[in-house]
């Protein structure tokens, strides 16, 4: 019986510290800042995020169904997409800013249509018969250390979370 209690005390206190690293965690999540949306008559922009502290976001309107209500721009940097007959490329993100972003075109499914290079930033996938590590990232390297690569990693996260609205 004194075991039961010992394992249900310790067990019991591991969640509790659990609980409150992850408290800790949500606090430091938090967005302090404005954030406006559109109200518009094209369903393309409708309710989605207009600006950001100040930062304006833009969307395509377009006839190409591979970047009509995308974004097209966050301030001054502006989205490019594929319009492609490439179906791994077609309506993925060509380019931010600057700085180029290419795709897999690839006879091996587990790499195909995934993240070539962004700028500097190569992308690796395993290629393995492992079913388990099969088509996961294998290596991200950036070289040269190029921070608009690395500016453009970040933004290419976003833009992906702003475009699944």
């Amino acid at each position: 019986m004194k075991n039961v209690l010992i394992k249900i005390a310790r067990y019991s206190s591991f969640v509790i510290m659990l609980i409150f690293i992850s408290s800790l965690q949500v606090h430091a999540q938090r967005f302090r800042g404005n954030i406006e949306y559109y109200s518009s008559v094209f369903p393309s922009e409708d309710g989605k995020i207009k600006s950001i502290n100040g930062t304006p976001i833009t969307y395509y309107n377009s006839v190409f169904k591979s970047e009509d209500g995308k974004v097209k721009s966050i301030g001054d940097k502006r989205i490019e997409y594929y319009n492609s007959v490439f179906p791994s490329e077609d309506g993925k993100i060509k380019s931010i800013g600057d700085v180029r972003v290419a795709y897999y075109n690839s006879v091996f499914p587990d790499e195909d249509g995934k993240i070539k290079t962004i700028g500097n930033i190569r992308f690796e996938y395993f290629n393995a018969t492992a079913s388990k590590s099969k088509g996961k990232i294998k290596s991200i390297q950036n070289e040269g250390d190029d921070p608009a690569s690395d500016d453009a990693l970040n933004t290419y996260y976003f833009i992906e979370k702003l475009n699944q609205q």
